[in-house]
């Protein structure tokens, strides 16, 4: 039993990888990501119920476009199989099991999730159109505050564990930032705005040490990416040269660290399990 509930929780990831890949094109479009039907980018024909089938119907269809027959991208298929698969390591990090699930477990489980839903939307939105969008970054700065007063209210009224010190610190940290963002930069939209965010959230949901190891690896990878870019494309490097916000955009960074932390918090998942 406790397997049909991973391959439940494996396709429910699976659907919803569907949707990010729908919101990553529309959310940059300023298209709406929840009433209007999905349609294919070629042809824009509206898309039936067969054509919507996560992962499956990428395969049936010969990843093609069923009225058009132009190739689908495998971004699409990409993306559905690792949001499932995700979403299954979400669980057995949390030892769900089907014969018990307490409160504790699936509120995890449920913010665990919005954490990556907002990880792969910074990544996908990032690497597809070279920016950080601001309406993801409000969708993340929400769940940060609802995980905060969730946990406060755990904490203080449920005697859940939680540290008081850290979440009011995190709290002040996103307000700060904000506040700082809208007084100091004065414009509605700003890359490095949208790093310090992400690293904030980022800390929050997979603690300080997990956050300092994905910015270590993500300033190696930018570095290693530097060399191999100056040395395949120097006119390209020496074009950009001492233009830093440009030069963000062009690596985007959100991307990476976004990456970077996913893959770090399974290594250190699977290195638990290795050592117990």
């Amino acid at each position: 039993m406790n397997t049909l509930l991973y391959i439940i929780i494996f396709f429910m990831g699976t659907v919803f990888g569907s949707f990010l890949t729908l919101a990553t094109y529309r959310i940059p479009l300023n298209q709406d990501i929840t009433h209007k039907r999905s349609y294919c980018p070629n042809c824009h024909h509206k898309l039936g119920f067969w054509d919507l089938i996560p992962l499956f119907s990428y395969i049936f269809l010969g990843a093609k476009c069923r009225y058009c027959k132009k190739k689908i991208s495998p971004r699409y298929f990409i993306i559905e199989l690792l949001t499932g698969i995700s979403f299954v390591i979400l669980a057995k990090m949390l030892n769900m099991n089907i014969y018990y699930l307490d409160f504790v477990t699936i509120m995890e489980f449920i913010f665990g999730v919005l954490y990556i839903i907002f990880l792969f939307l910074m990544a996908g939105i990032d690497l597809e159109h070279k920016k950080i969008d601001n309406r993801v970054l409000i969708y993340g700065i929400s769940i940060a505050i609802a995980k905060i007063a969730y946990q406060y209210i755990m904490c203080t009224y449920n005697g859940v564990h939680y540290n008081l010190n850290r979440i009011i610190i995190y709290l002040f940290a996103i307000v700060i930032v904000n506040i700082v963002s809208i007084q100091k930069l004065n414009i509605k939209y700003d890359y490095i705005y949208g790093l310090v965010i992400e690293v904030i959230i980022m800390s929050l949901f997979t603690y300080e040490i997990t956050t300092i190891i994905t910015i270590i690896y993500t300033l190696l990878i930018i570095a290693i990416k530097i060399l191999l870019d100056k040395t395949i494309n120097k006119t390209k490097i020496e074009k950009n040269k001492n233009k830093f916000k440009g030069y963000e955009e062009k690596t985007t960074i959100a991307f990476y660290l976004a990456i970077v932390n996913a893959v770090v918090v399974v290594f250190s998942y699977l290195c638990s399990i290795i050592v117990i």
